[in-house]
């Protein structure tokens, strides 16, 4: 059996795609309450709020504790950060943005019944 210059170009790309490295993504976080916790508490449980000096992690409002999780966010054009918590979008206060790296590079929000607690940017801006 004879085999083309085409059928033979198919051949070396075809054994060419199959030995790439799969570079599967994996899913933006959900944001939501407890989600991706675990992972970093380590690193959450040291964290305090660069406005009031109390923990990022376990903050708490009317005796509901918050916790620490990677989210989803996105600059405003106002200037703001936006991120997600589950539910909806929150505006985080500038007093609440530490500028440091985080394990992931991903940014992550402190927060409950959508307050603020810590908003970690994951990379420093400039």
């Amino acid at each position: 059996m004879c085999i083309t210059s085409l059928s033979r170009g198919a051949l070396v790309l075809s054994v060419a795609l199959l030995s790439w490295p799969a570079t599967a993504q994996s899913p933006a976080p959900s944001g939501r309450h407890g989600d991706g916790h675990a992972e970093n508490h380590d690193w959450y449980k040291d964290l305090r709020q660069p406005d009031t000096g109390s923990r990022c992690c376990n903050g708490t409002v009317d005796g509901k504790q918050g916790d620490c999780r990677p989210a989803q966010s996105f600059l405003h054009e106002d200037g703001a950060y936006r991120v997600w918590d589950g539910r909806e979008w929150l505006v985080v206060p500038r007093s609440k943005i530490i500028v440091m790296p985080t394990p992931d590079r991903g940014t992550h929000l402190c927060e409950t019944y959508g307050r603020v607690f810590c908003f970690i940017t994951g990379e420093p801006v400039s």
